[in-house]
């Protein structure tokens, strides 16, 4: 039985294969982190509860493949999204040069939605190639927030999460 007091969010995780969706979503869910990199299949589903300002939110957080591929099954999953994480590897120019393609799709099939954008992998600093700078002026242009991350020391993975969180609670 549904409780009252509770509310519900859906989170989309975006991006290309191997930036760390998975990683920053178990880090939210589980608070674990695994080196053994497991590409996803399709799109996997995680969930946990959060008590925000006197209200319980389940968040399910639906973490999706980054193979173009499947482009048509991510899609289904995108109706009723709450907001998305559009997440790239600041080690790979490619997948920030991908996130374009990323909004799009998600724009295309449920309009504009709560974007937040996701530069994960601050713990490989010697690798790193996209700067602070270029990733806030990214998300300033699309109307989005920007913000760094790294799900394997677990900094600012929970700051990904929360802005949707207090969204949720606001409107409730």
């Amino acid at each position: 039985m549904k409780n009252d007091d509770e509310l519900r969010i859906k989170i989309i995780l975006l991006g290309n294969g191997h930036v760390g969706k998975t990683s920053l979503a178990t880090r939210f869910a589980k608070n674990t982190f695994s080196e053994n990199y497991q590409p996803s299949i399709g799109v996997d589903f995680m969930m946990k509860f959060v008590e925000h300002e006197g209200k319980k939110v389940k968040v399910l957080i639906f973490d999706t493949a980054g193979q173009e591929f499947i482009s048509a099954l991510r899609r289904q999953h995108y109706a009723g999204a709450s907001g998305v994480a559009v997440v790239f590897d600041l080690t790979s120019r490619k997948s920030f040069e991908d996130l374009d393609g990323w909004i799009e799709e998600v724009y295309d099939e449920i309009g504009k939605v709560k974007t937040i954008f996701v530069g994960n992998k601050t713990d490989l600093v010697d690798e790193r190639v996209i700067s602070t700078e270029e990733g806030k002026s990214y998300a300033e242009r699309k109307g989005g927030t920007y913000l760094e991350s790294s799900a394997k020391l677990d900094k600012q993975v929970s700051d990904i999460f929360i802005p949707f969180v207090d969204d949720a609670v606001s409107k409730s």
